[in-house]
């Protein structure tokens, strides 16, 4: 992985353009402490800070190759293949990187080479004889690629925090993209939740010529190739297992070493037991423990270190851990999140880096593929309930939801549960899916907004918003697959893959790969019979029955559980807020930023004078998370940190003026 940057728009000063790309690759130098470099003419500057893993030696960017000039950051997994294929068309190549290849076939195939790439790319390739920029993102937006207009020029960066070095700009909250924000955990289509700052959407490319931009086009969408797979299990398991077997062998590729996370659950005990088998030999892999019991999930990952012989290393995190680092995970993260569990893997990322590994293949992406969210359920279940609304399977359906809750199995939860769920029948079929829930538990933090920015949510709105993003044959599929789209759109590529996958891994140096989201694995997976991945309420059944041969029985029968850190526990400590968390939620910080009203955040953490209750809900964690984290991200957007480049690192200098 690495950083990149891009200046669009007419500069004759040469060093003027030197300075603000320069600018721009210092904020992002973590994500490629390997080396740096730049093109510059007239028309553009191009940027990268590089993260060695494929071509040590000749790998380094930008990269010129007759008249394209490329700036890309990701790896294209299949770059073997089509390099074979464009050599058997008569091209040569002067390098063994898969940058070369990417520009090749871009030159061959124009911009339909895209969907020949299996892999995770933000890519800037300037056509110096068009005068032609094109950018493009990959299919599930895995690498981030920003846009911002300002002062007639257009700036593209991996990061948010590239722009906060520009001459008379400030990084400022768009207030109703922020509360948006809370309800969907991201904001939908291109939008992001600070002003004028727009993200290519995964999936896509666009043009630029003249200065401006000439077309921005979809060549991927779930469901493109949407068809009823009736294939018998056996069919559908055998392939499913081939996909993702070659997944993993491709993700293996690179020129240095590769290990990989074991949470402890099904996702990542597949992805080691086959990496295991395709290596042979023994790899590194890393984990998270917790000295809070209730989040600690090391016993699991024992059990599958056992069984690979990996040489593994574990971390184990404590509360404080989690409260000393935050501000600076927020910092990496450049937004606001729900919940702490992006600490422990940006320190685990840092242990990972002392390791001398660069990259680690993760589990990511299985719960949207094989529906292992508890949104699936929550899904199914309603739409039970308004087929069937006399039926006396509704107690135990609902004992059946959370499993990894102990409290939901008590029978005197279930009358709030199905009052609870009862308010979501008739919206079951609402564009929508299990949104409608998160929408519902997140919309009390308007509560806490400043009562000046009138914000108010409203249903229709949401709805119209969302059908925007929403491809034609969206109405033709089931309930369960609407909800997978939605889920990857907003929950996996709004903030797994950013909050807590690449900013955290790349805040030193990591690269993650997720054999999940191998495009072939995610679009055979939607096609095939429903039961195959929820089985009654038995979740990413396809994968327990593919794999119940190689995994400890722990890791097989164990309840369905997400990965968690503790949130509010870590903030408040004997009835009073941490030392951190005191200076970012004062009332001078508060009034001052002017986004909360400090009398409902004092009555909020009034409540745990006393001390925190042993059931804490999801709502409360959820409310001083958000609050304490958008205040530390509108922190760095004032505060921004000074960063330089070092001179001996620069590896390419390509002047065209």
């Amino acid at each position: 992985m690495c950083g990149i940057a891009g200046v669009y728009g007419v500069e004759r000063c040469k060093e003027s353009r030197l300075f603000e790309i320069k600018n721009m690759i210092a904020s992002e130098q973590h994500r490629g402490p390997d080396g740096w470099g730049y093109y510059l003419s007239p028309e553009i500057a191009l940027g990268h800070a590089r993260l060695s893993i494929v071509d040590l030696a000749t790998g380094d960017q930008p990269l010129v190759s007759e008249n394209l000039v490329i700036s890309y950051n990701g790896e294209v997994y299949n770059y073997i293949e089509i390099r074979k294929d464009l050599e058997s068309k008569g091209i040569r190549f002067n390098t063994t990187s898969d940058t070369e290849v990417i520009l090749k076939a871009f030159a061959y195939y124009g911009e339909q080479c895209f969907k020949l790439f299996n892999g995770q790319f933000a890519i800037l390739i300037w056509d110096k004889q068009k005068k032609e920029l094109t950018i493009a993102r990959d299919r599930f937006g895995i690498r981030p690629l920003y846009i911002l207009e300002h002062k007639q020029k257009i700036y593209f960066s991996s990061e948010l925090k590239a722009f906060d070095y520009l001459d008379n700009y400030s990084r400022e909250f768009d207030v109703e993209r922020l509360f948006e924000h809370c309800l969907l955990w991201n904001t939908y289509g291109d939008h992001t939740i600070y002003r004028g700052i727009k993200s290519l959407p995964g999936g896509s490319y666009a043009k630029y010529k003249g200065g401006i931009k000439l077309t921005e086009q979809k060549y991927y969408e779930l469901g493109d190739n949407y068809h009823n797979d009736q294939r018998s299990f056996k069919d559908i398991e055998e392939e499913f297992q081939y996909l993702l077997q070659d997944a993993v062998s491709l993700r293996l590729r690179s020129d240095v070493p590769v290990g990989a996370y074991l949470s402890g659950g099904i996702d990542s005990s597949v992805i080691t037991h086959l990496v295991n088998k395709t290596t042979r030999k023994q790899f590194k892999t890393f984990s998270i423990a917790f000295d809070d019991k209730e989040f600690d999930e090391s016993t699991y990952q024992d059990d599958m270190v056992r069984q690979i012989n990996s040489d593994h290393y574990s971390l184990r995190i404590n509360h404080r851990n989690i409260d000393e680092h935050f501000p600076e995970a927020i910092y990496h993260t450049d937004r606001p999140v729900f919940r702490t569990a992006a600490v422990p893997l940006y320190l685990l990322s840092e242990k990972v880096r002392e390791s001398d590994i660069r990259v680690v293949l993760t589990g990511e992406g299985a719960d949207e593929v094989l529906w292992g969210y508890d949104s699936f359920k929550e899904v199914k279940l309603l739409d039970f309930w308004s087929k069937y609304p006399e039926s006396d399977l509704r107690p135990q359906l609902i004992k059946k939801l959370y499993p990894h809750l102990n409290h939901f199995s008590d029978e005197r939860q279930y009358g709030m549960m199905k009052m609870f769920y009862e308010g979501f029948l008739g919206k079951v079929n609402n564009k929508l899916a299990s949104t409608n829930i998160r929408i519902n538990n997140n919309k009390i933090i308007k509560n806490y907004f400043n009562r000046d920015y009138k914000l108010k949510y409203e249903e229709k709105d949401m709805i119209d918003n969302i059908s925007s993003i929403l491809p034609s044959n969206y109405d033709s599929w089931s309930l369960l697959q609407q909800n997978q789209f939605l889920e990857i759109k907003t929950l996996l590529a709004g903030y797994l893959l950013s909050s807590q996958g690449d900013r955290m891994s790349l805040a030193h140096g990591i690269e993650g790969r997720y054999p999940f989201l191998d495009h072939r694995l995610v679009d055979h997976l939607f096609c095939i019979n429903e039961k195959y991945k929820m089985n009654g309420f038995s979740q990413k059944y396809l994968l327990t029955k593919s794999f119940k041969d190689n995994l400890p029985s722990s890791i097989l029968n164990r309840p369905k559980r997400p990965y968690m850190s503790p949130d509010l526990r870590s903030f408040i400590v004997n009835g009073k807020l941490t030392e951190n968390s005191a200076f970012f939620l004062s009332k001078e910080m508060i009034d001052d930023y002017g986004l909360f009203e400090y009398r409902f955040l004092k009555r909020f953490l009034d409540k745990f004078q006393d001390g925190i209750p042993a059931n804490i809900g999801y709502r409360d964690n959820m409310i001083i998370t958000f609050i304490l984290s958008t205040q530390i991200a509108n922190y760095w957007a004032k505060n921004p940190k000074v960063k330089t480049l070092a001179e001996e690192d620069l590896k390419v200098c390509l002047v065209d003026y």
